[in-house]
């Protein structure tokens, strides 16, 4: 595969595999939730306890980000990737032979452990394959593609758990996988142009010694814009079922609207960047969310529910594939790591602001719940472009 200074040429058909790989780790993580009540009659266990395995499988996939960052900084990206999601295809499968929740929970937890390997490892491989003018629209697409897997997974969780079983959807899901992981690993490989060995702790410390405040103000604003965006959107489907009492199956049709914002307009990320620039692309982004949750409060709801999922999926892929951009410029040397960090840090606010609107709904509601939120959206969209593009 032949190389340049700064980029290796990525084939469509190695790019496809990226973007599949994304697609089922995040179908994978959101595949619990709809099946919660088929997996409780099944294991003959409450909902509350089946709902464990949603935290067995999303705590390892946070933790393990730090894990995988070294190692793809050391090895060949590609292979990491394939033998990561080779583990992960394994999990899956065997996920849907469980009989009992303990057995559940521990391949859940497994299976969340090898997924970490993924999209942060292909986020990597594009900072080395796609030169920087170009790498919006690359990651853009990876991330419309990892959007597209947990929206849809959510919509057709419940719908193929009553027409055949939930175990059926694991079976599914891993035998994509196993294709895309084979496809990966038998792939000519481009060498990783950044590795060099290095003690486990040292790429971390490499970036914040190299990058300095660049990495802090980074790393922080990424921890912010996972409270501020991931929190209360993950409880837009119990909105519309306890305010306006719709079947899981229009509300999971209404929720992946979103998605299909996403991919479109992955599409014209990179046009978009090099007409307006990255300081009003985060802005925008960030309205454009506020706006979402103003939206989702005014009737009637199948006018505006629809439109609010529309302009919030496009909001996040304009201001999310910008940061991703940024940390894959970060500190090349270190770009595995780099990127392990930037989603450990979004895991990690994502999951502190997911708890903190589940009591803000219980104590205030949702309308003040979500106008809170595109408040502090709106805080976000003001202090993104100083912190994102800081210099020195």
């Amino acid at each position: 595969m032949a190389l340049t200074d700064t980029s290796v040429k990525t084939p469509a058909l190695l790019m496809f595999a990226l973007e599949t790989a994304a697609f089922l780790v995040s179908a994978e993580a959101r595949v619990i939730a709809p099946l919660l009540p088929a997996i409780s009659n099944d294991l003959k266990v409450t909902i509350g306890q089946a709902g464990l395995l949603i935290s067995a499988y999303a705590v390892p996939y946070g933790l393990f980000q730090l894990v995988y960052g070294p190692i793809a900084d050391r090895y060949n990206r590609q292979k990491v990737m394939g033998f990561a999601l080779g583990l992960f295809s394994l999990g899956t499968l065997i996920s849907g032979f469980m009989p009992d929740l303990a057995s559940l929970s521990f391949i859940r937890f497994a299976t969340g452990a090898a997924a970490a390997g993924t999209i942060p490892v292909a986020l990597a491989y594009i900072g080395d394959a796609v030169p920087y003018e170009r790498r919006q629209a690359a990651l853009g697409k990876l991330v419309a593609a990892a959007s597209l897997g947990g929206v849809l997974s959510a919509a057709m969780g419940g719908i193929i758990a009553t027409l055949v079983s939930w175990r059926w959807l694991f079976w599914i899901y891993g035998a994509v996988s196993v294709g895309a992981s084979v496809l990966l690993l038998r792939m000519p490989a481009a060498p990783n142009l950044h590795a060099q060995p290095a003690r486990w702790f040292d790429p971390y410390a490499d970036i914040f010694t190299q990058a300095r405040a660049r990495a802090v103000a980074l790393y922080a604003l990424v921890l912010f814009e996972g409270f501020a965006l991931l929190s209360t959107q993950g409880f837009l489907g119990a909105y519309l079922y306890e305010t306006h009492h719709l079947s899981y199956a229009l509300i999971g049709l209404l929720l992946m609207l979103g998605a299909v914002a996403s991919t479109i307009t992955a599409r014209f990320v990179g046009r978009m960047v090099a007409r307006i620039g990255e300081a009003w692309m985060l802005r925008s982004g960030g309205v454009l969310l506020a706006l979402m949750y103003v939206l989702v409060l005014i009737e009637p709801y199948w006018i505006f529910f629809p439109l609010a999922m529309l302009v919030g999926g496009t909001g996040f892929i304009v201001a999310h594939s910008t940061l991703q951009a940024r940390a894959t410029e970060l500190l090349p040397a270190r770009r595995g790591t780099a990127v392990a960090l930037f989603a450990f840090s979004l895991f990690v606010g994502g999951g502190f602001g997911t708890w903190v609107a589940g009591i803000g709904i219980e104590q205030f509601g949702y309308t003040a719940s979500m106008l809170a939120t595109a408040a502090v959206v709106l805080v976000f969209a003001g202090i993104a472009p100083p912190l994102a593009l800081r210099k020195g």
